[in-house]
């Protein structure tokens, strides 16, 4: 008899985490709940989607909450990518680059009539239904995903000889910049991977290459300063005055940003480091100094054969 029950009460426990409604997670471990009752309140939209089903071409009407304008309502930006989950654990990961240029809605009727929890759904209309979740109930926002520190850091300063500073680089115009094509062939060397990025201002940033940033630039400002300029991510994602860049073991710092390594370090989640910490310095021997005597003024310019490892 036992025995007979457990099937049943597992499938109300099913039922009844059903119709909780949706679950978010932030980044620093917050959890948000949304009862199906409360999302049903918003203000939905109505959009239509065509896709090839069953041997023929659905024509499919519903209405949802725009996600993009829900997440910022709600205070959840601080993020760089969201996984959508659903009760049978169907998954996706979409990169916030991505996101913000692909609009998307929570959507909760279809054909006019209410969908129960078990319907409820993510959809991205532009995209094909592998990215759609249905009878979503969780969404994670995702913070940055740290890299290990590099084998090698050069000085942007010693290398931008290295390459070609273009004259309205396309699609870009009035601006002078650096190709990161160019960047990725000449000085990484490589056609794909993770690119680490971070501003003066402390932002971090992971995106992926070519995925994100082929045709990007590095745009030169008349102060020196470096901003991002990508043709394939929204605006709203191009990191100004950036001083530090990184794909696989070898990395870019700006010369005047050594003095802070050990914020750096902490910020893309390193091995802790101080000033007084050896650092490895190569030019045609090496020799180990403080760190703190790299960026002092009367400290050896580096010149583009030159680089710096880590303890």
């Amino acid at each position: 008899m036992k025995k007979a029950l457990i099937p049943l009460i597992l499938s109300l426990f099913f039922c009844i985490s059903c119709l909780s409604g949706l679950e978010v997670f932030t980044a620093d471990n917050q959890e948000h709940h949304y009862s199906l009752e409360q999302l049903r309140k918003q203000p939905l939209t109505s959009f239509t989607t065509t896709r090839f089903k069953h041997e023929q071409n659905l024509v499919e009407k519903w209405e949802g909450i725009y996600l993009q304008a829900w997440l910022k309502e709600n205070g959840f930006e601080n993020f760089q990518s969201i996984r959508f989950e659903s009760n049978d654990n169907y998954m996706v990961r979409i990169h916030k680059a991505e996101l913000d240029s692909m609009p998307g809605y929570l959507v909760l009727k279809k054909d006019g009539k209410m969908l129960d929890s078990t319907e409820v759904r993510i959809i991205f209309p532009a995209q094909r239904d592998m990215f759609w979740v249905r009878g979503v109930a969780r969404i994670y926002l995702e913070d940055f995903q740290p890299a290990p520190a590099p084998r090698r850091i050069n000085i942007w300063e010693a290398q931008k000889s290295e390459f070609t500073l273009y004259n309205e680089p396309k699609p870009f115009i009035k601006i002078k910049g650096y190709s990161f094509d160019e960047i990725m062939e000449r000085f990484f060397c490589l056609d794909a991977g993770s690119v680490i990025l971070s501003s003066r201002d402390g932002l971090k940033l992971r995106l992926e290459y070519p995925k994100h940033l082929k045709g990007a630039v590095l745009a030169e400002q008349a102060d020196g300063t470096l901003n991002l300029k990508s043709p394939v991510i929204p605006a709203g994602m191009w990191l100004k005055d950036i001083v530090y860049a990184q794909c696989g073991s070898e990395a870019l710092l700006r010369y005047d940003y050594l003095y802070k390594l050990p914020a750096l370090a902490k910020l893309l989640d390193w091995k802790e480091l101080d000033s007084k910490a050896k650092i490895s310095r190569f030019t045609v021997v090496k020799t180990e100094v403080p760190l703190e005597e790299l960026y002092q003024p009367d400290a050896k310019p580096f010149s583009a054969g030159d680089w710096i490892e880590l303890p």
